[in-house]
């Protein structure tokens, strides 16, 4: 599956910039030499942001609104962000289109933090656009943000991320909700590697189930292949991904034995529990009406046994959901299963940050009127009080 990735805002652009490093190591002789990402662009109004990316090109960064922002972004404000792009609305579907292979896109993929200014106001308007002009299946991506960024009476994050969500859910084919909280390391790592570390493992879920997607080789396309259109057909809605690894050893009996089938059970298994553990952001898997199941193992993991299992685990945790299942004899070293759920209609993490930020903006509101009778009666007393010339 080949996807066009647009970033928003600086960590939509460096989650972009980790999807364009996948793709060269998926290009490359260590890799699978499957191309999954057409074309990446980098979208801010703060030019320095702009700066810092290893792998998007120089002419793929575009700066946007600088005649408002001098270059040095927004300040958290997303209603600003959503009226620039609702302004440069022609510029980022032409930038688009005008690439080399977007004739091959499946779809586009579209980045941005909730909590921010830039991503926050400017991703639903870009995604309202896209969907209207490139006729393509249109990924949105938003990160939510950490929780000590969600406290305080009158968080941005909060608003922004509540305001940026709606939006989005509103145009977007599918909306995948990546939850920093579940990807942190923790306070031992600093910011800037614990941000790298992130973005990383939040791209990385989506390697096999993008490249399962594009595989030609015949070897390596499955007995239940899936292709791009199994992986459209099975995104609806608010999503969440997640993706189980084990580690096999380097030495191991290929023949049958009860040793070996044991060993490969338990391998299967343990993926699965790291899966559904790994989701990007808590959910009851009830609340699924759609489920991708995607194994990726050296072939003799890949047995009739190993898929019914996976079946049946979904479905009991999901009777109401459709089920799609493949499997992917690419990698050699380890067992790999990741797991889509789709179609979601309930998120307790989404619905608490609805129900947080409708309180919030009602504060503000209380909050601002407050200040202002109290700058007013400020300045009242300062009346009697000369000015100088």
């Amino acid at each position: 599956m080949k996807v066009a990735v647009i970033g928003i805002g600086q960590c939509g652009c460096n989650i972009a910039d980790e999807f364009c490093s996948l793709n060269e190591y998926a290009k490359s002789f260590l890799g699978r030499r499957i191309e999954i990402v057409t074309d990446t662009l980098a979208v801010n109004t703060d030019s320095s942001d702009l700066r810092g990316f290893k792998h998007i090109p120089g002419r793929n960064r575009i700066l946007v609104g600088a005649g408002r922002t001098f270059g040095h972004g927004l300040g958290k404000i997303n209603i600003e962000a959503a009226k620039i792009f609702a302004d440069n609305h022609m510029v980022l579907a032409e930038e688009m289109s005008k690439s080399r292979h977007f004739y091959e896109t499946d779809a586009v993929v579209v980045i941005a933090s909730g909590g921010g200014g830039t991503g926050s106001g400017g991703i639903g308007q870009v995604v309202r656009i896209l969907k209207e002009r490139l006729r393509r299946r249109i990924i949105a991506m938003v990160v939510l943000p950490y929780a000590y960024e969600e406290s305080g009476a009158v968080s941005y994050a909060l608003t922004n991320t509540a305001t940026c969500l709606s939006t989005v859910d509103s145009y977007a084919d599918v909306t995948f909700v990546l939850d920093n909280e579940r990807f942190s390391r923790g306070a031992t790592v600093s910011m800037a590697d614990s941000f790298r570390s992130i973005n990383q493992q939040m791209v990385r879920n989506f390697y096999d189930l993008f490249c399962a997607g594009g595989e030609k080789v015949t070897k390596y396309i499955g007995a239940k292949a899936v292709d791009a259109g199994d992986i459209m057909a099975s995104l609806s809605g608010i999503s969440v991904i997640g993706r189980g690894e084990v580690y096999l050893p380097t030495f191991r009996f290929r023949k049958y034995s009860v040793d070996e089938a044991i060993r490969r059970a338990t391998s299967v298994s343990t993926a699965l529990i790291e899966a559904l553990n790994n989701l990007s952001t808590d959910i009851n898997l009830k609340d699924a009406r759609r489920l991708l199941a995607i194994l990726c193992a050296p072939k003799e993991y890949i047995t009739q046994s190993a898929l019914q299992d996976i079946y049946q685990a979904l479905l009991d945790n999901a009777p109401q959901a459709e089920i799609r299942i493949g499997d992917y004899p690419r990698r050699r070293q380890e067992v790999s299963l990741t797991i889509v759920a789709s179609k979601l209609v309930s998120i307790p993490r989404v619905e608490k940050l609805y129900e947080e930020a409708t309180k919030t903006l009602e504060t503000r509101k209380i909050t601002k009127e407050e200040t202002e009778n109290l700058i007013s009666e400020l300045k009242e007393k300062a009346k009697g009080i000369p000015r100088l010339a």
